[in-house]
């Protein structure tokens, strides 16, 4: 009795383990080559950009221990030094010799896009549109001085002012404008030929947004499904969507949880759409109530067995149609 409650606890730890330490997307060596540019791409093995080879110059990437790109350089010499919030939040932009050129700006350390950065000595604002591609930059007296515009495949074909250089485009993805590439945490996008050049498992996050962008702003949808290896829930609204995660993955019980953006996983085979009454309901406070707790934030104790992203969906979804019933006083 006592082997078998043993190998039952060597397998509940197990099977956390794997739940919570796993790469939520493959990655695929592959060289890529534009036919009509004639220009070669190379990759790391994690799926890193490391050469844009071009018939006039080769514009390479040098990577750190933990593959993050570091700097970036032209025929050798460098241009540009890269600077890292975590793994996949782009901070700080240098020249060669450590001069800050574009510091980018983020309301939370929570928030994966930055509102605004500050270059030249001047502080300027983001707009972004739903598909989280950035469309305006103001200034601080909010006068327009960039305005960005797409075609359906991400694109860049209008650029108003191309001497204020930003790094954010299309879908949040990081433009390298020399070549029109996005990079992205999933993979590398060529938005010229509307095409993936990594290949990313299970999920094209940009036709994913697509059809979030696409829904009606009131509506709540219910996702759930096994994202590589572990089952997960999350809520989307509004062109958002957040889930419930461990702040620390090494820590599965009793402790602090954060809600995630969790946009790039929208899938209309995966999301489900929460219908209510709305004799009973109001429907569009109930999308706000949903909406406010969805966005990006440290909030509650995360336990994988009394309080994981599941727990959260339903105090969620139980909360907002509690607080929103009709002839109820409404709070959020």
């Amino acid at each position: 009795m006592k082997k078998l409650i043993l190998l039952m606890i060597f397998f509940i730890i197990g099977t956390i383990f794997l739940y919570f330490n796993q790469d939520r997307m493959a990655h695929h060596i592959l060289r890529y080559e534009d036919i009509d540019t004639k220009t070669k791409y190379q990759f790391s093995k994690e799926n890193h950009l490391l050469k844009i080879i071009q018939e006039d110059k080769i514009i390479s990437f040098n990577l750190d221990d933990s593959s993050i790109k570091t700097s970036k350089s032209i025929n050798g010499k460098v241009i540009e030094k890269y600077f890292w919030q975590g793994n996949e939040k782009l901070y700080i932009v240098t020249d060669a010799n450590n001069k800050v050129i574009r510091e980018y700006l983020y309301k939370t350390k929570y928030d994966t896009l930055p509102y605004g950065m500050k270059t030249n000595g001047q502080i300027y604002y983001f707009i972004y549109n739903k598909m989280k591609s950035l469309r305006v930059v103001v200034d601080s007296t909010n006068k327009i001085v960039k305005i960005l515009d797409y075609d359906k495949n991400g694109k860049v074909v209008k650029d108003t002012n191309p001497l204020l250089q930003v790094d954010f485009s299309y879908g949040s993805g990081l433009l390298e404008p020399l070549s029109g590439i996005l990079f992205f945490p999933e993979g590398s996008y060529d938005p010229k030929n509307s095409k993936w050049i990594t290949k990313i498992k299970n999920d094209d996050i940009l036709q994913n947004l697509q059809y979030l962008s696409a829904l009606p702003k009131q509506e709540v949808y219910l996702c759930s499904d096994t994202l590589d290896t572990y089952y997960h829930s999350y809520l989307c609204t509004n062109g958002k969507c957040g889930g419930f995660y461990a702040i620390n993955y090494l820590e599965y019980f009793n402790a602090k949880g954060i809600i995630v953006d969790n946009s790039k996983y929208f899938h209309p085979n995966r999301c489900k759409k929460i219908e209510l009454d709305n004799k009973v309901y109001d429907i569009n406070k109930f999308g706000l109530c949903v909406e406010k707790k969805i966005q990006s934030k440290e909030i509650k104790i995360f336990d994988v067995l009394n309080h994981n992203c599941h727990h959260e969906v339903d105090e969620i979804i139980n909360t907002c149609k509690i607080n929103h019933k009709r002839g109820k006083v409404n709070v959020f």
